[in-house]
């Protein structure tokens, strides 16, 4: 029998089939359209019918009807106030079954539906001060990839999941696989916003990067260390006037003065806290640099990169985790 997965960011939807047993991709569909396109429309109709349209659209695909579908999964924005359905988050700190209790359930196309909520460091009214809004994150996804991670990699003790991305998503989780918060930076978003609407265009014609450059990307890292993000990013169009750098090279630089920022935020969320292990998820490009400079900031900790299959495989097998503690609400993580 099959499952399927919907997951809605801000601009893009990914639609899978999968193998409920195996956990093996039987087909999947990327929709250009998301929670952007409701906050423009001021409704989610758009998104809506192109949910509707896609989900017949992969079945025929694939030769198969809404009987072969057990149920639908689905996370991420889709459960904010701009997807299908608004999801309450789970506040912190949270266990694989809290996610489960938390679930909606509703249909798409006539199939079942499970909507995952995503999670909030604390709970504030609207009257709460900057001091108290320093301490407050949410994210919506992302839980799915860290369950998913944790299922797969084994580790001990108290660490950290971070997961570069359009956000940057860092999750602490303790001893017994529960999320005790998270923490977020809009570093990705800053990179494709500087690359595309800036004056650094001209200087990155090509896009981002094409393959890690470690020289350069520490380089970036440690002008934006001595002399602030915004002189080292300007560094971009200098090193493209006044050397024989290539726009990988350039595109190399840039990403390592925002991971400083990065990695400026994770030290202050840590606050000097000691964790046993630090594991990295997110597209390979991005895993990788992220890694070379954390080794390079934290020497002395254990720092696990997901391999590209099961950073791949997390979202399936963390949706289905999650699902499966619904109807076997258990304390146990596994």
């Amino acid at each position: 029998m099959y499952v399927m997965l919907i997951d809605s960011g801000t601009t893009n939807t990914r639609i899978r089939i999968v193998n409920e047993e195996s956990k093996k991709i039987a087909g999947s569909l990327k929709l250009e359209v998301g929670v952007k396109n409701s906050a423009m429309d001021k409704n989610n109709t758009t998104l809506k019918q192109a949910i509707q349209h896609g989900v017949k659209e992969v079945l025929s695909e694939n030769t198969l009807s809404n009987s072969d579908i057990n149920y639908i999964i689905a996370s991420g924005m889709i459960t904010s106030n701009l997807g299908l359905k608004e999801v309450s988050h789970i506040v912190a700190p949270a266990k694989i079954s809290d996610f489960a209790s938390g679930i909606e359930k509703d249909e798409i196309n006539g199939i079942d539906c499970y909507f995952i909520p995503g999670m909030k460091n604390k709970r504030l009214n609207e009257s709460a001060i900057i001091e108290e809004v320093k301490d407050m994150d949410i994210m919506r996804g992302e839980e799915v990839e860290v369950f998913g991670l944790l299922e797969q990699i084994e580790v001990e003790g108290k660490g950290l999941i971070i997961l570069p991305g359009s956000h940057t998503k860092f999750v602490m989780v303790n001893e017994k696989k529960e999320l005790l918060s998270c923490f977020s930076t809009l570093g990705g978003e800053l990179m494709q916003a500087v690359q595309s609407n800036t004056i650094l265009s001209s200087s990155l014609k090509g896009g981002l990067i094409k393959e890690i450059e470690v020289d350069f990307l520490k380089k970036g890292y440690y002008k934006t260390k001595e002399e602030g993000l915004t002189r080292s990013l300007f560094g971009v169009r200098l090193l493209d006037l006044y050397t024989n750098t290539s726009e990988n090279q350039r595109a190399n630089y840039m990403l390592g003065s925002i991971f400083h920022e990065d990695i400026q935020a994770l030290k202050f969320y840590l606050n000097n806290e000691n964790v046993d292990w630090m594991i990295i998820g997110g597209s390979e490009i991005l895993k990788e640099s992220m890694s070379h400079l954390l080794e390079m900031e934290f020497k002395n900790k254990t720092i696990l990169k997901g391999t590209k299959k099961e950073v791949e495989k997390s979202y399936i097998i963390g949706s289905i985790l999650i699902q499966n503690h619904l109807n076997n609400r258990s304390d146990n993580y596994v």
